[in-house]
Parts: structure tokens; sequence; C-alpha cells
């Protein structure tokens, strides 16, 4: 066995290097929440509703989303919902960066949303 070899397997049985993710402020988290839900109700006159359109990333945006969703930060408590249609959506949320073969696609989608409207891009 090579040295590199070796030390690549000293290296993978030592385990994970991360360090632990900070603990929630579950109090910040809900006085950030209330704000965005107020806000978004005070432009809007009704909840916020996000369309995400996944351009080409590497899903981990998509991870950050369903974690959002998820029952640990609820972000439907806030009056943010993601919905399925463009029809029914205040913001598009597109992640990754955006090919030639995806740029069609987003028109149509901004296109068919409502009056008020934004697009949010996430990813890299």
């Amino acid at each position: 066995m090579s040295s590199v070899a070796r030390l690549l397997l000293r290296e993978l049985l030592r385990g994970p290097r991360t360090i632990p993710a900070p603990d929630a402020d579950p109090l910040g988290l809900q006085q950030l929440g209330l704000a965005l839900g107020q806000r978004a109700r005070a432009c809007l006159g009704r909840s916020f509703r996000i369309r995400e359109v996944d351009a080409g990333s590497c899903n981990g945006c998509e991870l950050e989303i369903q974690a959002v969703n998820g029952p640990v930060y609820d972000l439907e408590r806030f009056g943010i919902h993601f919905v399925a249609s463009p029809r029914h959506a205040d913001v598009l949320l597109v992640t990754g960066p955006v090919s030639v073969n995806m740029a069609e696609a987003l028109m149509r989608t901004f296109n068919a949303m409502p009056a008020p409207k934004w697009v949010v891009a996430m990813g890299d």
C-alpha cells in the first residue's frame, strides 16, 4: 500500500471533521419570522408565497429549503408558503446557475406570476 493510500485511509478512519452547528435561538427566530410575516402582509395584504425553481444547483439549496419547511423552523407558521404553481406565487426563488437551457423556462415561470412579483437568486 502506498503512503498516499495509507494517509487517506488514516484520515477516513478518524471520522468527519466538522464543527457542530450552533443552537438555534428560538426567541430570535420567532421575532424574525413574525416581523417577516407582518411585512409580507403589509406589502401584499396576505401571506407570502414562494415558487422555487432549480436551475441546475448542486441540491444544497434544496436541502436548506427543506430544512426551513421542516418541523424545527416551520416557515408556514409565519405565513410563508412554498407553492407548486407560479400563478399563486409572489416570489420566484431561483437556485443554482441559470443555464441557457433553463432561461426560457424561467421566463415563462416569471411571466405566469401575478404582479407584484420579485425574483430571488440563491446559491452559486
